[in-house]
């Protein structure tokens, strides 16, 4: 029997003050999340990366969902309850350049009974300086799980669902019914900044046809079947793809993927190009019914 190991670890000074506030060192996130999944793989808990990529052709999983929540909340007890399920999904890995563990997180959400949901991407991506890898799971409260199992994924749409051992977290449930105008929050990792909370509005649905990239890169296939998306107002940065942007109830309406700006250039007296402007920032994300398409019911089995 697969024995889970967890670690708990105070990683503030002070981790709940004044009020459940959360008070954030992310040097000390990054340096404990980095020692305590160094024990993890010591004790040999961790499922190679490449492992889990083998399994990325699955399309489908059963899953028991949550019900949409139905009382309208305040912003500060929307990022509570959104708190309580969201997490960091960090690659763990030995670079190719030095001797040293590394910690690179993203984002996710728990969408059901110990699954994550996440950015297909954040599990295939161009990984040439990595030596060996693999992901984990960081809560608000400094606890470590393994990624142990991918469960679904669909590249066009990037979308991923993670098998999570011992992940206790509640699941935030899934808003199929969203609508242009709604108030949105998204709780994210920004740029290495943890439990970052910002809020906006759902601006746009439209059907993406462009596949995800890797950072800079240009993405491997230009054009992929077309998946719903929204666009939100709600400011987020690279680090939070996988984040959940939610109503103003605490449902999913949506999946950060992606943050573009278009940029005007002019050639100066020396004839090079210099940018003149910047466009208005589109946020993308997946939406709801998307990540809602990797999963079915769960069977009902007779006792």
């Amino acid at each position: 029997m697969f024995r889970i190991l967890t670690f708990l670890i105070a990683i503030f000074p002070a981790a709940l003050i004044a009020g459940d506030r959360l008070v954030v060192d992310d040097e000390a996130f990054e340096e404990q999340a980095i020692a305590a999944a160094a024990a993890l793989h010591k004790k040999d808990k961790l499922v190679p990366l490449t492992k889990l990529r083998t399994q990325l052709k699955r399309t489908h999983c059963e899953l028991a969902l949550p019900e949409p929540l139905k009382e309208k909340l305040q912003p500060r007890e929307i990022y509570r309850l959104v708190r309580s399920s969201t997490v960091a999904v960090a690659t763990f890995y030995h670079c190719t350049k030095c001797k040293k563990w590394h910690f690179d997180s993203a984002s996710g959400f728990v969408v059901a009974d110990g699954v994550v949901s996440t950015s297909e991407h954040v599990v295939d991506f161009e990984d040439e300086g990595m030596k060996d890898g693999y992901l984990i799971v960081v809560d608000s409260k400094g606890r470590v799980f393994p990624v142990t199992e991918l469960l679904a994924a669909n590249a066009d749409s990037d979308t991923c669902l993670l098998r999570v051992a011992g992940l206790d977290l509640p699941a935030l449930p899934l808003n199929r019914a969203a609508e242009v105008g709604d108030p949105v929050f998204c709780l994210s990792h920004p740029d290495g900044n943890h439990w970052m909370f910002t809020s906006g509005m759902l601006s746009r649905f439209f059907l993406n046809r462009e596949a995800a990239g890797d950072g800079d890169k240009p993405p491997a296939k230009p054009k992929v079947a077309p998946s719903l998306y929204i666009n939100v107002t709600a400011e987020y940065s690279p680090g939070s793809s996988g984040a959940p942007v939610v109503d103003e109830f605490g449902n999913v309406v949506g999946q950060v993927e992606s943050i573009t700006s278009s940029i005007e250039d002019q050639k100066d007296g020396d004839g090079k190009n210099v940018t003149t402007s910047y466009g208005m920032p589109l946020r993308s994300c997946v939406s709801a019914e998307e990540i809602a398409k990797l999963t079915r019911p769960a069977a009902k089995h007779a006792k």
